[in-house]
């Protein structure tokens, strides 16, 4: 199958096409030939995809072959219910679609919900997943919440606005960029502002972000589950992330049988974007590094 993509491509993104995921189908971009297969999977914040949060470090992960997934409700991925476990949903929808591409083994670089994501297929779908590395994700219940309690607040209200009033607009995007996902308000780059703007306006992101109330699913705490993940996962963790503390990421490193964490100065929710070489370099090295502790 194959999807229409002329106006994201008209704005850099690159192409790809619909990939089968069971009883629906994800939109797969792939730069780069050679090298490990290195699965990218987004944040869930309006008009999100693998290439709206990596695109930008992208570049500098030219030795291996990148596989950008966009999960369901985004991009031109399928629309579809979330039913009450929302990671394990995603996760077997993601595997089918890998399996169908005949990829495993593969490194995951991962933001936000992607990390969730990341890790249930790391317990549940192994084969397929070498190295985890995650940023902002909140797979667990304990010790979750805000950086402080007003950027809690702040997150809520924007989130709320979001779909009331005009409804969703660009500048609107903007907003939570500036004040939820970035460290640094002047590295929003315009043409990922204009990208994902065109991808809300697709099924799966207008049915979860358009209108009304947003849609996004039910997060199961993933706790017990983590006790499962036997592969390696680094935390790489902006020390400015609005939406839980660097002590939180120290308990994603606790709860999975080996987990690194590395906390990065200058940096909010969306490190890849704001601050790309640098975080490709970190996450490089990182993956470079033998998968097994006894290699």
């Amino acid at each position: 199958m194959t999807a229409t993509t002329t106006g994201a491509e008209e704005l850099g993104a690159p192409p790809g096409r619909l990939v089968p995921a069971g009883d629906h189908a994800l939109f797969v971009s792939e730069v780069g030939e050679g090298g490990r297969p290195t699965v990218f999977l987004h944040g869930g914040g309006p008009g999100c995809t693998s290439w709206t949060d990596f695109g930008v470090a992208i570049p500098y992960f030219d030795d291996r072959r990148c596989v950008l997934v966009d999960m369901l409700n985004f991009g031109y991925s399928s629309a579809a219910e979330y039913p009450a476990d929302k990671w394990a949903f995603h996760a077997k929808h993601v595997a089918a679609a890998l399996e169908n591409l005949g990829i495993e083994n593969a490194d995951f670089v991962c933001n936000s919900q992607g990390g969730s994501v990341a890790l249930v297929l790391a317990a549940n779908y192994a084969h397929l997943v070498r190295k985890v590395v995650l940023s902002g994700s909140e797979p667990l219940f304990r010790g979750r919440g805000a950086l402080t309690p007003e950027l809690g607040d702040l997150t809520r209200q924007l989130v709320t606005d979001f779909t009331t009033g005009e409804g969703p607009t660009r500048e609107k995007i903007r907003e939570i960029m500036v004040k939820l996902e970035y460290w640094d308000p002047a590295a929003v780059n315009e043409t990922t502002l204009d990208l994902r703007w065109h991808y809300l306006q697709q099924p799966g992101p207008a049915s979860t972000w358009g209108s009304g109330s947003v849609r996004a699913g039910d997060p199961e705490d993933l706790e017990s589950l983590l006790a499962e993940v036997k592969r390696r996962v680094l935390v790489l963790w902006g020390r400015y992330d609005v939406f839980a503390t660097p002590a939180y990421a120290l308990s994603i490193a606790d709860a999975v049988p080996y987990g690194d964490v590395f906390l990065m100065d200058q940096g909010g929710h969306h490190m890849e974007e704001e601050r790309p070489q640098d975080f490709a370099a970190i996450v490089k090295t990182w993956l470079d590094l033998p998968a097994d502790s006894n290699q």
